[in-house]
């Protein structure tokens, strides 16, 4: 096998075992790789938006309008181009006003990019997904029938409980109750969601670590843990070794 794959091996099995030993104590080898890992992921940010945005869209687009003596468009790079390095003097002091023009801008910009889509999204199918299967109600079948009656009950109910023009009591007090138990059942069936998403990604570590324990990586796994098993001893031993003395 290639070197470069072994070392591959090596490295992938001991960040994965470094980030995990922190389920034991918080140590160097934790640290050594949560810092090499937000480095790591900051620098990829960095030439991911260097070569995706900053050059195909503000660098090359400047000098041609320049070149072509284009100034009404030069300015409509320039001034976005502006608005954004202006988010940088937050970091100083003395400065840091002139981000709130590119803050204001890009919450501005940012709202009214999203209103309408969330609206069409998620306000209007939810109300389109809730009306029309009583369009024709009597054409479904029985399971069908259930599920948009179960449908229409649960997002009235939860507009009840989030209407608070009128005091909770009474008969809306008793839907809004209702509806809480709507919330709950969409909160845990999000979170179910995401622990089983959370648990596919640590089954394809231990996946990993099962393959790089074979006699082909040169059991990168195996030697990994004993390693870490035997810093972890040594320090415990040597803490206590040193407790004693200064007792």
């Amino acid at each position: 096998m290639e070197l470069s794959l072994v070392l591959g091996a090596w490295v992938a099995a001991g960040m994965t075992l470094f980030i995990f030993s922190f389920l034991y104590k918080d140590n160097p080898f934790y640290r050594a790789a949560e810092h090499l890992y937000v480095g790591v992921g900051m620098a990829w940010f960095i030439q991911l938006y260097t070569y995706s945005v900053i050059i195909p869209k503000v660098y090359k687009p400047l000098v041609d309008t320049i070149k072509a003596g284009d100034w009404v468009n030069m300015w409509l790079v320039l001034i976005p181009t502006v608005l954004g390095l202006s988010l940088i003097t937050q970091f100083i002091p003395k400065i840091s006003w002139i981000s709130r023009y590119g803050f204001t801008f890009l919450m501005g910009y940012g709202a009214g990019l999203i209103l309408p889509a969330g609206l069409a999204t998620d306000f209007m199918n939810q109300i389109v997904g809730t009306i029309e299967p009583f369009a024709n109600f009597f054409s479904l079948s029985a399971g069908a029938m259930i599920n948009a009656i179960i449908i229409l009950i649960g997002t009235l109910s939860v507009l009840f409980y989030f209407f608070f023009s009128v005091e909770h009591k009474g008969a809306i007090k008793k839907v809004s109750a209702f509806g809480v138990y709507f919330l709950m059942i969409y909160f845990g069936a999000s979170f179910g969601n995401t622990v089983m998403a959370r648990f596919s990604l640590l089954y394809g570590r231990f996946d990993t670590l099962v393959k790089y324990s074979k006699g082909e990586y040169f059991y990168a796994t195996n030697w990994i843990i004993l390693g870490l098993l035997i810093y972890f001893i040594c320090e415990k031993i040597f803490f206590k070794a040193v407790k004693l003395k200064k007792t």
